[in-house]
């Protein structure tokens, strides 16, 4: 033992044994719990089926003052399409990018190509969907759809979520890099934002399956969710682990598409959750799971195999009580015209 050691325990253990003798204590300060993040998002930021979602889209492509960038899965609205032809024509950068694999697309491409607009085809391989839907204004304002741009899918029942915080131009960055990966070119975006932090997370592909499992296991209470079609293996399973440890787990699932993910829903039914299908007339668009009526994740497309492997998908994660809240009044609005 150093001699600079051996001093210190002489010195140190007669003081410990003082205060032990004399009674006192030492208290261990307690780590505080890590506070989630809440996120300010309003209920009037929530966009619910056609005539919401439509007029909301026209309002803000009327107000664009420098950009509108497009995303989009299926596009071939007559007035969208002119609305965005006559902003071009105005001076305003408009950059639109397309599935290529969906055939409505086409038509549109050529129309607005033929009028200068810059409008491309996303690469995506063959079997590949690119299922993102978000319409950004200004880098500063970007509306993040369920329904693509089609009169089907505009008709469906439906939802569209406005971020107005540094999501949206998070998502103004996530759609440089999509346009530099289709044309080499990129836009020019801020590196930073002044946008006030709204905590809301973006994620992309496999990464909307992390989101969705986190927001699952971390449940304590409910997890409500209206899908399109649920037979991603992984999620199924901690649906049903969530189920047994009492969870109040329900979903509302696309009547359509129900005869193909019959074998799903019924070992979920088994393994007590709850289900009931919407009815046809209109068809469940949205993908929203609703988390303790606390938060909730939109994303592009139904819970598969493929969503999260192959395609080119995007969600929202949003711990907002309030926009929750109103979303689980619809879910139970929803719950209640479903059936068995």
């Amino acid at each position: 033992m150093s001699k600079r050691r051996f001093v210190f325990s002489i010195l140190f253990l007669p003081l410990f044994s003082i205060l032990l003798l004399s009674g006192c204590s030492f208290k261990i300060p307690k780590l505080a719990p890590k506070v989630a993040p809440i996120s300010k998002l309003p209920a009037e930021a929530l966009f619910i089926d056609k005539d919401a979602i439509y007029n909301r889209t026209i309002a803000l492509i009327e107000s664009a003052q420098t950009s509108i960038y497009v995303e989009q899965a299926e596009f071939d609205d007559p007035r969208l399409i002119q609305l965005l032809l006559t902003k071009s024509r105005s001076g305003i950068d408009v950059r639109i990018l397309l599935d290529q694999w969906q055939k409505v697309n086409h038509g549109t491409l050529d129309l607005l190509k033929s009028q200068n607009v810059s409008i491309q085809f996303y690469p995506a391989q063959k079997g590949q969907i690119d299922h993102t839907k978000y319409m950004i204004i200004d880098q500063s304002r970007a509306i993040i759809y369920g329904p693509p741009w089609t009169a089907s899918g505009l008709l469906a029942h439906d939802l569209a979520v406005e971020l107005s915080g540094r999501s949206a131009w998070k998502t103004a960055t996530l759609f440089s890099k999509d346009w530099e990966f289709t044309t080499t070119f990129p836009l020019t975006v801020a590196k930073t934002s002044l946008l006030p932090e709204d905590n809301i997370v973006l994620a992309l592909n496999a990464n909307v399956k992390q989101q969705l499992t986190e927001q699952i296991l971390t449940s304590t209470k409910s997890i409500w969710i209206e899908n399109s079609e649920i037979t991603e293996p992984d999620l199924k399973q901690s649906l049903i682990d969530a189920a047994a440890k009492g969870r109040d787990v329900r979903i509302i699932v696309n009547q359509t598409n129900a005869n193909k993910t019959s074998d799903t829903l019924a070992e979920l039914k088994e393994n007590g959750v709850h289900i009931r299908y919407y009815p046809k007339q209109p068809d469940l668009g949205m993908n929203l799971a609703i988390f303790d009526n606390s938060s909730f994740i939109l994303s592009s497309s139904g819970w598969t195999f493929n969503s999260f492997v192959t395609n080119h998908e995007f969600s929202i994660t949003v711990p907002s009580p309030t926009a929750s809240d109103k979303l689980g009044q619809v879910f139970n609005q929803d719950w209640e015209r479903s059936i068995d």
